[in-house]
This record gives structure tokens, C-alpha cells and sequence, in this order.
């Protein structure tokens, strides 16, 4: 139980100490879409750190097995590329929403709120975070 108590105390006097610098090294989204991939790119980069820092952890692990490295290979691909399939998402519901519009129009169905509520969740995905500037071309808020 001792021994219990002691990791536990170990790793909250190291979370004191990796957290306050893993966010002075923050960089914020540029998206809302952005921010899940964010919060996942950070926790997986956590992992890693904890795995370097506490050496009880990385002892226990397989010979040859460096979470360290994969932590490092796979937190920047959450962050950049997989965040992109939530750009794809609002680009897709922008086109969906000009599509219906047109549809709509063409064929008088009397449903012109669809196209409004695609352009509306497109535009909430694209919305910028506070801390930011976005920049970019897609401006489904125009």
C-alpha cells in the first residue's frame, strides 16, 4: 500500500512539474475544429513525457519499445493532418448547403432552412478560436 501511495504522490509532484510547462509551450488552435485534435495532440505528448520522466515506467516496458518516439511521431499528426478531416467536414457541409439551395429552388421543395442550417454548423466549425488570427481562404461566414 505504501509503495501505492508513493508512486501516487510521485506522479502528482510530476504532473506539477510537466504541466505548467507543457502550457507556457501551447499553441492554441488556430479552429474550433481544431481544439479536440488539440486536447488529444497534448494528452498523447503527455503520455510520452511521463514515460521519459518517470523511469519505474519506461523500465517496465518491453526491450526496444520507445513510447517516447512513437508519442512524438503520432501527437504532431493529431494535431495537423487528422484535424484536417474536420476542415474537409465544413468544406462538405458548405458545398452540401449550396447544393440544397439550389436543389430547393429548382424543384420548389420549400425547405431553403436545410441549406441554412449546413451553412450554419459549417460556419461554427470554421468560427475562430479567441486567441488567434485564422487565416485562410475558407470564410463560410462571409
Amino acid at each position: 500500500m505504501k509503495k501505492l501511495i508513493s508512486i501516487g504522490v510521485a506522479l502528482a509532484l510530476l504532473t506539477m512539474v510537466v504541466v505548467p510547462g507543457a502550457v507556457a509551450a501551447y499553441d492554441p488552435p488556430e479552429t474550433y475544429s481544431k481544439v479536440p485534435f488539440a486536447i488529444l495532440a497534448s494528452g498523447i505528448e503527455l503520455v510520452g513525457e511521463v514515460v521519459a520522466a518517470v523511469p519505474m515506467i519506461a523500465d517496465a516496458l518491453p526491450v526496444g519499445l520507445d513510447i517516447t518516439a512513437i508519442t512524438g511521431l503520432i501527437a504532431p499528426w493529431t494535431a495537423g493532418p487528422l484535424s484536417w478531416t474536420v476542415d474537409m467536414l465544413a468544406w462538405g457541409l458548405d458545398l452540401g448547403a449550396t447544393l440544397w439551395t439550389s436543389v430547393d429552388t429548382m424543384f420548389s421543395i420549400g425547405f431553403p432552412e436545410i441549406g441554412d442550417i449546413l451553412s450554419t454548423v459549417s460556419c461554427g466549425l470554421m468560427m475562430c478560436w479567441s486567441a488567434t488570427n485564422c487565416s485562410g481562404t475558407f470564410v463560410p461566414c462571409a
